[in-house]
């Protein structure tokens, strides 16, 4: 499963509550990365999708741990941009910038756009409520130095972060950046 397949799923599956998630993309070179974190839900909710691999595909670089009240996926993987973000729109994208340095942008606006029908349905968001709160999806960029970034840059300088409460979703303004931008230098 690559990147955008488990922030994807990732996102579908915090729409419905119940969920962590901490990714990290790493650059590596001027077309490598690392794409590393976990995806964390209630075990009732994977059973409700339909088992492990829907949730955490170990052919992909899922790595499954379930105890009687979680289930969590955690990822490695490696590869070119082309690979690491594969799926359908809208995906991240990392652009070589020709000077040692890649722009990574991740489509918060898009990947968040259902959340709008649970804030104009009070009733969907009473319900969503309890289960949004203490849950947060948390997308991070990193490399030898962060160039610039619109998230929040990690005192070393070689990470940058966008972090997002999920019961932020529910909030009548809730207005997410359109994408979460970083300038890394690998």
């Amino acid at each position: 499963m690559r990147l955008f397949k488990f922030s994807a799923l990732a996102a579908a599956v915090a729409l419905a509550g119940c969920v962590d998630v901490d990714l990290t993309t790493t650059i590596t070179g001027a077309d490598s990365a690392q794409v590393s974190g976990y995806m964390e839900i209630q075990r009732q909710m994977l059973d409700m999708m339909g088992g492990s691999e829907a949730f955490c595909d170990q052919a992909e670089g899922g790595t499954l741990t379930v105890t009687d009240t979680t289930a969590r996926c955690d990822m490695v993987v490696n590869g070119t941009f082309a690979e690491v973000f594969q799926g359908d729109e809208p995906k991240p994208t990392a652009t070589d910038q020709g000077d040692g340095t890649v722009l990574v942008s991740f489509p918060i606006g898009a990947m968040t756009a259902d959340s709008a029908e649970m804030r104009n349905d009070p009733q969907s968001a009473a319900m969503m409520r309890p289960m949004l709160e203490g849950h947060t999806f948390t997308v991070r960029v990193a490399g030898a130095e962060i160039v610039s970034s619109n998230g929040e840059i990690a005192a070393d300088g070689h990470s940058a972060s966008f972090t997002m409460p999920l019961v932020e979703m529910l909030n009548p303004e809730f207005n997410p950046p359109a994408t979460f931008d970083t300038v890394v230098r690998y």
